[in-house]
């Protein structure tokens, strides 16, 4: 007589099964996510590596945060040519994917008359230190120039955030290739990062971290991995942003880490934090 698995035998193997999977499929994720974060890493480190072998063919200087020059320009805003530091340092790079970091969001589909090279650096998902690397010298981000620091004014390059994971322009309020500025020879939004105390220092930037501020309320609209209470500073898988140090070293660190010295909290309005212990602030090198 053939034998045959009886109807509770069945949902058993059933019920194995699906407990199995119930198990298995967040393992599967995490490997996924921490494959993610490790190439994410990867990018940092080369990208870091590329501006500090710009920096040592321009003299010891990092790059400028932007340059507003039409020569060999990948974009133009209001008649003016602008380059960005990415577009800056990609003779040290080669490959525009390195800008893209894969725990986020792809970027906005551009049109395809525009190069994919142009693309990625021009929406890089890394983001530059100006405040302490390129910082505003005069009153105004339209009359003043952002002048880039020497590797020689470094004390504690270890210390010093360099490029950090940012937000992707899908994330934001702006079409593909829109970006808040104050015009021509101003500063960016697209591929820069905010510092966690922006409004107490003698130098122009967008704000601070922390809710209800610019980042939060108007250009991320309260995503919190994509950086709206954090500058920018996109945080990712296990509340985590990926840092590149001025020395060229990458670590991937939660936002109290580099909050460290304020005191930003998740629930901390803008307007309301401060830097308690600047010995422990890691943007600014002091």
């Amino acid at each position: 007589m053939r034998k045959a698995f009886t109807l509770i035998e069945l949902l058993v193997v059933i019920a194995i099964i699906a407990i199995l999977a119930a198990i298995l499929f967040p393992v599967f994720a995490q490997a996924k996510q921490a494959a993610k974060k490790t190439q994410s890493i990867s990018n940092a480190k080369q990208l870091s590596l590329g501006v500090l072998m710009y920096s040592g063919d321009a003299d010891d200087l990092f790059p400028v945060a932007v340059s507003w020059d039409n020569n060999n320009a990948p974009a133009f805003f209001g008649g003016a040519g602008y380059q960005p530091w990415s577009w800056l340092v990609i003779p040290y790079i080669k490959t525009g994917g390195i800008f893209q970091d894969p725990t986020a969001p792809a970027k906005d589909a551009w049109p395809s008359v525009w190069n994919p090279l142009t693309t990625d650096v021009l929406a890089p998902q890394y983001g530059y230190n100006y405040v302490y690397l390129s910082p505003l010298t005069g009153a105004s981000p339209t009359t003043g120039t952002f002048g880039p620091i020497s590797q020689t004014a470094l004390g504690s390059p270890s210390e010093t955030v360099m490029l950090s994971s940012k937000f992707s322009s899908s994330e934001d309020n702006q079409p593909y290739n829109g970006t808040y500025w104050y015009g021509a020879r101003s500063i960016t939004t697209t591929t820069t990062v905010e510092v966690p105390d922006c409004l107490s220092i003698a130098q122009w930037c967008f704000d601070n971290w922390g809710t209800g501020g610019f980042y939060d309320t108007t250009y991320l609209k309260g995503n919190y991995a994509a950086g709206a209470l954090t500058g920018g500073n996109s945080v990712r898988g296990a509340d985590l942003t990926v840092v590149a140090w001025a020395d060229g070293h990458v670590a991937a660190k939660k936002p109290g880490a580099l909050a460290a010295g304020t005191n930003w909290t998740k629930e901390l309005a803008s307007s309301a934090l401060v830097t308690n212990d600047k010995s422990k602030y890691v943007w600014d090198n002091e």
